[in-house]
């Protein structure tokens, strides 16, 4: 049976890609417990990966050009790793671990540098319906893992929550009564419901005696602020005020986040927050993919839209996708013609009503 020691997960992609990816650790763990497990990503995210509880470096990915892939090779070499997983494949990590000699280097069969991988997994994930999550473990049937039951394995750092209720005391809300996290934002993944719809859904909620939190990075300042300003500062608005632990530890609290496809909707997901996601029929953002994984009955969808063409080689993708309310499927877009589409923005058809409809049954006010 393949016994190894020394392994590094490269996942450099987002926030949401990072969190659905942590799972691999905690089975990687599982079926070898002495193994260590490094992890290469993003330099935003690498304090959210630190929160994985069995992960043991967290290398900030800093490796570009030529320079970069030998200053990799080095790393990989110097740290005696003999397996590489290649989770967001690049070109440039296969190739450095190619020349680092590392043993193990697992990957997908079908791109053009899969050659340099060993085992080679013959599955297409760009096209293929199947949660991201899910398709992260199923890479590791190319090392003899089967499926196992695991998480993600996030736990809150003490620092990171106490920081929180100090700040929440603040703000004067009491950390031990529930409250509603809006985050209005998405990075740009997908598209957002409009401020005006989140605005008013705020209303309606703090109108039933809920208290409200406004979430979002320096980029979804904007539309944060117009959200606050529509609930005519009935909320606590912590826009950029807030790290990843410390989101983190605001989410984890919560009784309830409601936002776009976006990472913190995955993060809340995986400390066992209660979510709504509001997701649009874009392919490439679909809930089958991308949806709240133990949450896929809190998915809101818009209304019926006419489908666009599909991409070549999409067959594997079903052509509707459908909502847990029960209304008719939504057709999946396969591009988004934004201005020349007739029915841009279809979030707006996202009712502030259907949404807080589905809060209530979720908070049961």
């Amino acid at each position: 049976m393949l016994e190894v020691k020394r392994i590094l997960l490269f996942r450099t992609d987002r926030l949401g890609d990072l969190i659905l990816s942590l799972p691999v650790v905690e089975a990687l763990r599982t079926w070898w417990p002495q193994a260590r497990c490094d992890m290469l990503t993003d330099p935003r995210y690498v304090p959210a990966a630190g929160m994985q509880r069995q992960v043991g470096r967290v290398i900030p990915n800093s490796f570009r050009g030529l320079r970069g892939c030998r200053d990799l090779v080095r790393l990989l070499r110097s740290e005696r790793y003999d397996a590489t997983i290649h989770l967001y494949p690049r070109p440039l990590f296969a190739v450095a671990a190619f020349l680092a000699g590392i043993p193990v280097r697992l990957g997908t069969a079908y791109r053009f540098y899969s050659p340099l991988f060993k085992p080679r997994v013959p599955v297409h994930r760009k096209h293929m319906a199947v949660h991201e999550r899910d398709l992260n473990l199923i890479l590791l049937v190319g090392l003899g893992i089967p499926r196992l039951e695991v998480s993600a394995g996030l736990v809150v750092p003490e620092e990171a929550s106490q920081q929180v209720t100090e700040l929440l005391r603040r703000e004067g809300i009491d950390g031990s009564a529930p409250f509603v996290v809006l985050h209005p934002g998405s990075g740009g993944s997908s598209l957002d419901w409009p401020a005006t719809h989140y605005a008013a859904l705020g209303r309606s909620l703090a109108d039933l005696g809920a208290a409200l939190v406004l979430t979002g990075t320096d980029r979804d300042r904007d539309a944060v602020e117009l959200v606050h300003e529509g609930m005519h500062a009935r909320t606590t608005n912590l826009c950029g005020r807030l790290d990843l632990p410390q989101l983190a530890a605001l989410l984890a609290r919560s009784a309830l986040l409601i936002t776009n496809s976006t990472g913190p909707l995955h993060l809340a997901d995986a400390l066992g927050t209660r979510v709504i996601g509001l997701y649009s029929p874009f392919f490439y953002s679909s809930p089958q993919r991308w949806g709240p994984y133990s949450q896929p009955k809190n998915i809101l969808l818009p209304e019926t839209v006419p489908a666009t063409s599909p991409p070549f080689g999409s067959g594997s993708m079903p052509l509707s996708v459908r909502s847990t309310e029960g209304e008719k499927p939504s057709k999946v877009c396969y591009r988004c013609d934004r201005k020349r589409c007739p029915h841009f923005n279809c979030m707006a058809s996202i009712t502030p009503e259907r949404v807080l409809s589905k809060a209530r049954e979720i908070l049961k006010i």
